[in-house]
């Protein structure tokens, strides 16, 4: 290749600059990771591959290393630094669809400690040392021609390597993003190569067997079924004039996993509650993060494992209109309203709440004078507003309220005087934080459903957490007595488990102890309120009753026997499951989407 030189020269030194740095860029962004030394053989030689062609070809289109290496060691060694922060604060790694929620990340970013290890100072030194180099010596292309040469074959270099690598050695080498582990997934086959893999999960292929007539068959047996048992039911008639649904933060029992004792009760309310009310463990999608992924099971009974692995609806599927629990609602008349104390773009709640037919978001601004826990709007702060909103609506409108709160948010690391202790455990201020913050939860809970029981409209308030809190991952080894890395499926998936309430301030028939996945909640609250469901979730009503919590790991049956995915074909919940497979992409993804399916008729 021509070089255009000073006179001074050194092209050895400019050329070997030219070909080493990728390399060097890849060990410096994983010796920030931590997961140098893990990732060996194929996968070394693979991620090796992408760096050289991403330098390459970015070199090959701008001409000259001294513009395109210095922008793309600058941006490898910040997603290395942003990996290596995310990992440790949320126990997972910044996967293909967190880039589009890094305005959401930014927001709650100042709320963490950014410890500087004495590796990130040594890979940043190098780096800058590499730069300089790179800097002083750039290797540049001599003429137009050769630069566009170059261009055209670099870029059919990229398309040919790509098209080998989805179409051969993904199968070859069993390339695939574990989405209940993706951290081992990442330490194994380096961050690059999980990225690029995670590419291929972006094609929304039709379940095998999937037409628009099949669709219409499921149709009609649903409508056949429509009088089967609904078990959520209650013996009252009564419709809810105020539906309230809270999703509250990071709200969860740990002991699930396993028991342990502290100095005082930090749910002590919350498990009292006897009466008028539907309890139980609820499955969520995600862990430690990714709260949008929750509240949209909850809303649209669409799940998680049949979508796009890792993918996060909020930000690339909301349909126009995206079918949901607020449209349903607002099909009987009910006035809808989302509220969440914090910016309103955060997951793209904005554009997602307008689509699935909210009335109104009342979000930050909403909140200024509001009390705050930390940095975050307190629960009973958060739930004043909700009284707010009740007691200044049109006497008599029926409203559907969805809250989704902030005060128990990591990172657990602000000063805080802890008020709940351990009484097994040392050294564990996070969690010690974090339950203390369950206490606030749990003194708010009271004071609203106190609220509540006082007043004469017929109210239902669901509560239930998003997911379990990203605290020391020591204290989840200490819980389950192993390193979570060696935990079985079925075991690791305690790790998904919140608590649920369905409480009403008027007479129901009481529920307790009743597991289900987070796509069945919006259908539990239908039936309890007396109000007309959908033939989608008449469908999800049978579903549920076959398999009661169904998650990205596997599923447990109707005998509540646990069930991996492996060979699912093979299994009696199979056909249920590709139905569902089905209605759940045409409802997500299907141009002439069969629209009668996800809505009420009124006749």
């Amino acid at each position: 290749m021509e070089i255009k030189e000073k006179k001074n020269g050194y092209p050895y030194l400019r050329a070997a600059l030219l070909l080493a740095a990728p390399a060097l860029m890849y060990f410096v962004f994983e010796f920030i990771t931590g997961s140098l030394t893990q990732i060996r053989g194929v996968y070394l030689l693979l991620n090796l591959c992408f760096y050289y062609l991403i330098y390459l070809t970015v070199f090959a289109l701008v001409g000259t290393t001294r513009v395109s290496y210095l922008v793309l060691n600058t941006f490898f060694t910040i997603w290395g630094l942003a990996e290596y922060y995310v990992v440790q604060f949320r126990a997972r790694p910044i996967m293909l669809w967190d880039v589009l929620a890094v305005k959401t990340a930014a927001t709650v970013s100042g709320n963490y400690t950014y410890e500087i290890t004495p590796r990130i100072v040594a890979a940043v030194l190098f780096v800058i040392v590499l730069d300089v180099l790179i800097f002083k010596f750039p290797f540049r292309l001599k003429t137009r021609k050769l630069h566009a040469a170059a261009a055209g074959v670099s870029c059919l270099c990229c398309a040919a390597f790509f098209t080998l690598f989805f179409r051969v050695f993904v199968d070859t080498f069993s390339l695939d993003v574990s989405m209940w582990n993706p951290e081992e997934s990442y330490e194994s086959y380096g961050t690059m190569l999980c990225t690029m893999r995670m590419f291929g999960y972006l094609d929304n292929k039709p379940p095998q067997g999937y037409s628009l007539a099949e669709v219409s068959k499921i149709g009609e047996e649903i409508e056949a079924a429509k009088d089967q048992e609904l078990p959520w039911k209650s013996s009252t008639d009564t419709v809810p004039t105020n539906i309230i649904c809270i999703m509250n933060e990071s709200f969860s029992e740990l002991n699930v996993i396993a028991p342990f004792e502290t100095d005082i009760p930090y749910l002590s309310f919350y498990n009292s509650i006897r009466e008028n009310c539907i309890k139980g463990e609820l499955y969520m999608p995600v862990f430690g993060s990714m709260t949008s992924n929750s509240e949209y099971e909850f809303l649209t009974g669409n799940s998680m494992a049949f979508a796009p692995s890792g993918s996060v609806p909020y930000q690339i599927y909301m349909r126009e209109p995206t079918y949901s629990l607020p449209l349903i609602l607002k099909e009987q008349g009910y006035r809808t309203v989302a509220m969440h104390p914090y910016p309103a773009d955060n997951w793209n709640r904005t554009e997602a709440y307008k689509r699935m037919g909210f009335d109104e978001f009342l979000a930050e601004d909403y909140y200024e004078d509001s009390p705050r826990i930390r940095n975050y709007v307190s629960d009973k702060g958060d739930y004043d507003k909700i009284i707010e909103v009740t007691e200044n609506k049109e006497e008599g409108q029926p409203l559907f309220l969805f809250n989704v709160t902030m005060q128990n948010h990591g990172g657990y690391v602000e000063e805080y005087e802890s008020v709940v202790h351990l009484t097994e455990y040392e050294d564990m201020p996070m969690t010690e934080q974090y339950l203390s913050l369950m206490k606030e939860s749990d003194d708010a809970l009271r004071y609203l459903l106190d609220y509540y029981s006082r007043i004469e409209e017929p109210t239902m308030i669901v509560l239930f957490g998003d997911h379990q809190p990203s605290i020391e991952p020591e204290f989840y080894d200490a819980l389950y007595g192993c390193s979570i890395d060696t935990l079985k499926p079925e075991d690791y998936l305690r790790r998904y488990i919140t608590p649920f309430l369905v409480w009403t301030n008027y007479p129901t028939d009481s529920m307790m102890s009743e597991k289900m996945s987070a796509q069945y909640l919006s259908n539990v609250v239908l039936q309890r309120a007396n109000l007309e469901m959908t033939d989608y979730l008449y469908f999800i009503n049978a579903m549920q009753k076959a398999a009661p919590v169904v998650h990205m790991l596997g599923y447990y049956n109707r005998d509540m026997q646990w069930e991996s995915w492996t060979n699912w074909h093979e299994k009696k919940e199979y056909q249920l499951f590709h139905e569902f497979e089905m209605l759940q992409y045409n409802n997500m993804f299907e141009k002439k989407r069969t629209a009668s399916l996800f809505q009420i008729t009124n006749e």
